[in-house]
């Protein structure tokens, strides 16, 4: 059993691939480099399409497709326009989750996307033009803020503990991909074959009840797997405290919803812990104006 501090960090990874890979080894906590994209394939091949979420794309695009994704209606596309410019935000899930998406008007997002991720897609025999461009994220940052806002996306892995991811996944306009106790085996040596938690804030003044009561919730769940239970079914002994990974990725505009809820004095000490630092961050980085 052992302690560490919450943390955070920025995934800046631009590669498509390299980028889907990351964010779906932190479910099973592993660490790959190379084949990213026959892994993501893979993924792709069991509709696993969650992951795909964390890699956005921003687009100025033509009035005329604006409209027509407007009569779409799908949730993981967001637009915008200021003045006379129109713009969407996506990630390659509602190009997936489309049988057929030559007879829709994501076919027009498709037509902009770059070689590696357009041949993901069948639309040979359909003659489109280009309606617009994907921006870079330097062109995105000088869009103007109402615009900005709305299709800048960041995407941060935060160390924390399980009861703050329950919280932080109460928040609905985002991505998800989460360290699974379903999956990880924490017997296991990359594990240290020990648990990890969360220090508590107050560990100091109750640290002989803590260490007494989590060191019996490693020795039941480790009781539990030598007799032949599963990782999935051991964890229902494990605490709240239990350290966990999870990646979260959202716009601008949900991440200043998150910090406005989270940093307030009324949120959870433990979550106040973590979300103060990140929003100074985002101030630091310019990403919250």
């Amino acid at each position: 059993m052992r302690y560490i501090e919450p943390s955070f960090s920025e995934i800046k990874e631009s590669d498509p691939f390299k980028k889907i890979a990351y964010v779906a080894h932190n479910c099973y906590q592993v660490e790959k480099i190379g084949q990213e994209k026959e892994f993501v394939m893979r993924i792709l091949s069991f509709k696993h399409l969650a992951m795909v979420e964390h890699y956005m794309l921003a687009a100025e695009i033509s009035k005329e497709l604006y409209e027509r994704l407007i009569g779409f209606h799908n949730r993981f596309i967001i637009l915008a326009r200021e003045g006379g410019l129109f713009y969407a935000s996506f990630s390659l899930r509602p190009l997936l989750d489309q049988k057929d998406v030559k007879n829709t008007p994501l076919s027009g997002l498709i037509v902009l996307l770059p070689d590696e991720l357009k041949n993901l897609f069948d639309i040979g025999g359909l003659d489109l033009k280009r309606e617009g461009k994907i921006l870079s994220e330097e062109e995105i940052d000088k869009l103007p803020i109402t615009i900005y806002e709305k299709i800048k996306n960041v995407t941060v892995r935060i160390v924390t503990d399980r009861g703050v991811t329950h919280e932080i996944v109460r928040h609905r306009l985002a991505s998800y991909a989460q360290e699974s106790t379903r999956y990880c085996n924490y017997a296991n040596d990359k594990f240290g074959k020990e648990l990890t938690f969360i220090k508590p804030l107050d560990y100091n003044k109750f640290s002989e009840i803590y260490d007494r009561l989590f060191s019996q919730s490693e020795k039941n769940y480790f009781e539990l797997l030598e007799n032949g239970s599963s990782p999935e079914m051991a964890r229902g002994v494990l605490p709240s405290k239990l350290k966990a990974t999870i990646i979260m990725t959202a716009d601008i505009e949900e991440w200043k919803v998150f910090f406005a809820l989270r940093c307030d004095s009324r949120a959870h000490p433990d979550m106040r812990q973590i979300s103060i630092p990140m929003q100074e961050y985002f101030r630091k980085e310019g990403y919250i104006r």
